[in-house]
């Protein structure tokens, strides 16, 4: 473990500072002048895999605060990518669905997923996939131990 943790740490520290940048810098996909956050880009996502979503469907998938949500799906519909819609069932519940722009967005995101997906696992044996995905487990799995309710600032 110990010959390559200074190396995979720094790299980790990259990555991590390069998808701040990003995200403050957003991003500019397809033709539109505003550019995205990760978060609009992921929210547009959820939407997305699915032909309707219920607004607080949706806070639940994101565990987020409900009024940031709110704020970012407000800003998608501003924009012209999803459409809030009351339930015609039960009217205290809002739907939300893209709109044909934010389909072909949704759609351009899955493309340059998959291009970068492509790009990244081009020259990698089935092997170094496998460790890989080891890896991004173990990444994943991190997220239990840096929630707020298990890291302890006070010590």
């Amino acid at each position: 473990m110990a010959n390559y943790y200074n190396e995979i740490n720094k790299m980790m520290d990259k990555l991590m500072h390069k998808v701040l940048v990003y995200d403050r810098k957003g991003f500019k996909i397809g033709g539109k002048a505003e550019n995205l956050s990760l978060l609009d880009i992921h929210i547009l996502r959820k939407i997305g895999q699915v032909k309707n979503k219920r607004l607080y469907e949706l806070v639940e998938d994101m565990e987020m605060d409900r009024g940031l949500i709110a704020s970012v799906t407000k800003k998608l519909i501003l924009n012209g990518y999803i459409l809030k819609e009351k339930d015609h069932e039960d009217k205290r519940v809002y739907i939300l669905k893209l709109t044909n722009i934010g389909k072909k967005m949704y759609e351009k995101t899955l493309e340059i997923q998959e291009v970068l997906l492509n790009f990244v696992l081009a020259d990698v044996t089935l092997n170094e996939e496998k460790a890989i995905l080891k890896f991004l487990s173990k990444i994943n799995q991190t997220t239990l131990f840096c929630s707020k309710d298990t890291v302890d600032t006070k010590k």
